[in-house]
Formats: structure tokens, C-alpha cells, sequence
């Protein structure tokens, strides 16, 4: 056996160790933060405009996303100004996208809404009267 084929076993047996011990405190990090009460009872931000409810079909790597999503609206959005042109807010759009779509083209439509956020192209959109934002919503019947 080479030199390559030895590293290339212990390699292999290094990540799947790791990939077992990351699954576990992923598993420990859920069920002691994201789904525990305290953070159900702490994540009331008011710039939070549609319901973000995780659950239902999606990829690991969605749901990965999905949870910094959750992690952005809670810790980060509320120190930004509230500059988002649209409703719902980019960030919400990108979590709806996730959840309903797969994760290529949840990518593509949460970039493409991002490039899109900028007050000059509210020409092109339906206001919402009351908080006069410019409605735009993911494609949700998947």
C-alpha cells in the first residue's frame, strides 16, 4: 500500500468521525437553543413582518440555512436599520424560498431578490398602504 492510499484512509476516517461528533452537536445545539422555550420566548423581533415556521420538507442544507436565517432575524436584523423596500423583508423571502423550493433555485431567487432590493425599482411593484413597502412574494405552491 502507497503513502497516498494510507492517507487517504486515515483521511477518510477522520471525517467520518467528524461527521458523526458534528451530527451530535447539531443535534445537542437544536434541542438546547433553537427549540428550547427560552429561545421560542426571546425571539420576538419586531422587524419580523410574515411567520417563519421551520418544519416540513427540505434538504439538510436548507434547513441549515434556514436556521441562520433564524439566527440573523434575531441577533443581527434588530441592531440594522429598518431598510428592507420590500414585504416580506429579503430575509423572510429567503427563508419561504427554503422551505418551499429547492435549494439551487431557493439560492438563485434569494439572490436575485437582493439584487432587487433598492427603493428606485418600486415602480415595478404593488405598494403595501399601510407600511407602503413594495409587495413581492416567493413562488410557495411547491
Amino acid at each position: 500500500m502507497s503513502i497516498t492510499g494510507k492517507y487517504l484512509k486515515v483521511l477518510s476516517l477522520f471525517l467520518t468521525l467528524s461527521m458523526g461528533t458534528a451530527q451530535q452537536d447539531a443535534d445537542v445545539l437544536r434541542t438546547h437553543y433553537f427549540d428550547g422555550a427560552n429561545y421560542q420566548r426571546k425571539f420576538s423581533n419586531p422587524k419580523m413582518t410574515t411567520t417563519l415556521e421551520k418544519g416540513g420538507k427540505g434538504s439538510f442544507v436548507s434547513k441549515i440555512f434556514m436556521e441562520a436565517i433564524y439566527v440573523y432575524k434575531d441577533i443581527i436584523s434588530p441592531q440594522d436599520l429598518n431598510v428592507c423596500s420590500f414585504h416580506p423583508s429579503c430575509s423572510e423571502y429567503a427563508f419561504l424560498c427554503l422551505k418551499h423550493q429547492s435549494f439551487p433555485e431557493a439560492l438563485l431567487n434569494a439572490g436575485d431578490r437582493l439584487l432587487r432590493c433598492y427603493e428606485a425599482n418600486a415602480e415595478y411593484y404593488s405598494r403595501d398602504s399601510l407600511y407602503r413597502l413594495s409587495l413581492d412574494y416567493p413562488d410557495t405552491t411547491r
